[in-house]
């Protein structure tokens, strides 16, 4: 137990398996819960860490100071200079706003907090999580989280004890852990991934083994069923619901596999073969990732080819050679006093930290590519100002109006929906700039939501309360008010009938059927002498963000698009039911008129991606809320909106055909 133990190659095998297996989930998803070698990690981390502690407070030369000059030998060198590489990388390679993302959360990761910053900066509107070249590294920071409160922790309950009760003890807060980790993630299952408390029992599954009677020769077959849980784990699990009960199986094989046995078994000394790619695991880890996430980057955003991934793979152990030999070996045998070795890795990181805090408040320097300044960053393409927000009752959030006063207008417009809402109220504001009209825009949930249908997988616990609140909150001032007029109804509807589930109400199995009941339901609800709806569909998706190739000729160093979107069936492969749906319902309603963009945006062949002089898309499935007042009016003008804005009742869903009929 401890530091007198012989050194065992089978543990560094398993930093192989678990290495290896996060790069198969990463470079191309070839395992797809490989990423639960991660998990591994920390149970053999739990280990290690704890048999060096209870070694050093039993012979009575712990300390503090001594234990972080270890931590900081150990993991800030190649850490340091993967950041520093990274941010450098990150200047010729990437715009704007994804540098600002890269620096602020370098800044993070410098100083051991990333995984807050990825909790609070992954969702529906930041950079996809998986072009965020330092993602990694909130695992990192969960491990020195977690290695700032267990010093003490251990120093408390091994003093003095024997080693049974601490074991008891240690297997008590496992097991606490876990529960709380179960309902962290029924209530919180993003922050269930990312924080400290709700992992720590991964970590104490491997302290507890320290704790543990090494097991004896007629349970040599724990490794080889440590192993196959392992690999269960990696072919069977999925992102979707994890940590969770799946997280046993990562954690459960590794503990078998790290538990300590009397005689090492042939399951042992098969691991020990992969222990030169265990010796630099960390280094691999570091390395592979903003590798694989730049090259991403150099090719627009493409994914890469097998082949690709596979030179990637090689690049990647080359790199964290290199980094194990010249880095983490040479400043791990460093004689430094441990106050030295402790300032100069907080001087180290207060570098890092300045330099990514520079190019944060620099919003990521755009002065390196002029000529894409309005696309610098997601947050640009999103920027239009709405003119006034107020509260309605009935409603948590405050909601936007624009347009006329609405106290006064002559003529009031509802538009409801969800964020594609949101991208076409700047189009609707353009297409009724000259007229007299009043608008208020809620983008919190759709329409065809919070009646008879719901949402299966809500974005937070009261979400499916606060969509059924909000509906009756608009029908009851659709009531209450006959001055509004016309109601506009835009969601991503292409997608809802991914998310939706349905009341026994409904009797069809069909879930675009559903979502044509939710909304025939409002609309009948609704409906009022003089009031008209009118539906917008769904602009053209893309199944990959589009706008990297509109950056591709820039000054930064990318490669030329070597894939196109533009193909007309592509596009509408998800639109196409649902523009049918919004069809039919116009088409049975009178007082119910459709406007049906990818009708007008695509030709025989191919999708317009640019208007004006003007690159139309911020994402896959959103439009950009900056284009020019002139872009915005003429893009009205071109899906018919224009028109159906100046009818006193919306165009005719006769008007609009969708594309394919």
């Amino acid at each position: 137990m401890g530091s007198d133990k012989a050194y065992r190659p089978d543990i560094d095998g398993l930093r192989a398996v678990a290495v290896l297996s996060v790069i198969a989930f990463h470079y191309g998803g070839l395992l797809p819960g490989g990423f639960t070698g991660v998990d591994v990690f920390f149970v053999i981390s739990g280990y290690l860490i704890t048999s060096q502690l209870t070694h050093d407070i039993r012979a009575g030369t712990f300390s503090f100071l001594g234990f972080y000059q270890r931590r900081i030998r150990r993991i800030l060198p190649a850490l340091i200079v993967m950041l520093a590489v990274t941010l450098l990388a990150g200047r010729f390679l990437l715009m704007p706003g994804d540098y600002k993302t890269l620096a602020a959360s370098a800044a993070a990761a410098a100083f051991g907090v990333s995984n807050f910053f990825f909790l609070f900066n992954t969702d529906y509107f930041a950079q996809a999580s998986e072009l965020m070249p330092l993602l990694h590294t909130w695992s990192l920071a969960v491990e020195e989280q977690f290695y700032l409160a267990w010093p003490l922790i251990l120093l408390l309950i091994v003093a003095g004890r024997k080693q049974r009760h601490v074991a008891g003890f240690v297997i008590a807060l496992t097991v606490i852990g876990f529960i709380a980790s179960l309902l962290w993630l029924d209530q919180y299952p993003k922050a269930a991934f990312f924080v400290v408390l709700p992992r720590a029992w991964e970590l104490l599954i491997g302290a507890a083994l320290v704790f543990l009677p090494a097991l004896p020769r007629r349970l040599g077959a724990a490794t080889a069923l440590g192993l196959a849980l392992l690999v269960i784990g990696f072919v069977q699990i999925r992102e979707g619901s994890f940590p969770g009960f799946a997280a046993l199986l990562p954690c459960g094989g590794a503990a078998l596999v790290v538990w300590p046995k009397e005689r090492p078994t042939r399951a042992d000394q098969w691991l020990g073969a992969l222990r030169p790619i265990g010796l630099i695991s960390y280094s691999l880890y570091l390395w592979h990732w903003p590798v694989w996430v730049f090259y991403r980057f150099y090719i627009n955003s493409g994914t890469p080819l097998i082949e690709e991934a596979i030179a990637l793979t090689m690049v990647s152990t080359a790199i964290a050679f290199l980094s194990w030999r010249f880095i983490e070996q040479p400043l791990r045998k460093l004689s430094w006093q441990p106050l030295r070795t402790v300032q100069a890795g907080l001087a180290a990181c207060a570098a890092i930290f300045c330099a990514a805090v520079y190019v944060d408040l620099k919003d990521g320097q755009p002065e390196r590519v002029p000529e894409a300044y309005a696309m610098r960053s997601l947050d640009a393409m999103w920027e239009w100002p709405c003119s006034q927000h107020g509260r309605l009752p009935g409603l948590t959030e405050p909601v936007c109006f624009f347009g006329k006063p609405w106290s006064t207008a002559q003529r009031k417009v509802l538009v409801w929906g969800d964020s594609h809402a949101g991208h076409f109220a700047p189009i609707i504001e353009a297409a009724a700039v000259e007229r007299p009209d009043a608008f208020l825009l809620f983008t919190d949930c759709p329409a065809a939501f919070g009646g008879h249908v719901t949402r299966a997988n809500p974005p937070n616990p009261d979400y499916r309360g606060q969509c059924k609140q909000a509906r009756e909150t608009f029908i009851k001032l659709l009531a209450d008010d006959p001055g509004i007029s016309l109601v506009i109804l835009a969601s991503t509807w292409s997608e809802l009938p991914r998310n939706a589930i349905k009341d026994a109400s409904i009797e069809s199995d069909d879930p675009v059927q559903w979502l044509s009941a939710g909304l025939t339901d409002l609309i009948e609800r609704a409906a009022a002498p003089g009031r008209s709806f009118l539906i917008l569909g769904s602009v053209p998706q893309h199944r990959r963000d589009p706008t990297p190739c509109a950056v591709s000729l820039s000054s930064l160093l990318r490669a030329p698009c070597r894939w196109s979107e533009s193909e007309r069936d592509t596009l509408l492969h998800y639109t196409g039911p649902t523009d049918r749906m919004i069809l039919k319902i116009a088409a049975d309603h009178p007082n119910v008129a459709a406007v049906i963009p990818s009708a007008t945006l695509c030709d025989a062949a191919t999708c317009k991606l640019a208007l004006n002089g003007e690159f139309l898309y911020r994402d896959p499935s959103h439009l950009r809320r900056n284009l020019s007042p002139a872009t915005r009016r003429q893009f009205a003008d071109l899906i018919g909106l224009t028109e159906a804005l100046e009818k006193k009742r919306p165009a005719s869903a006769e008007a609009s055909a969708a594309p394919g009929d």
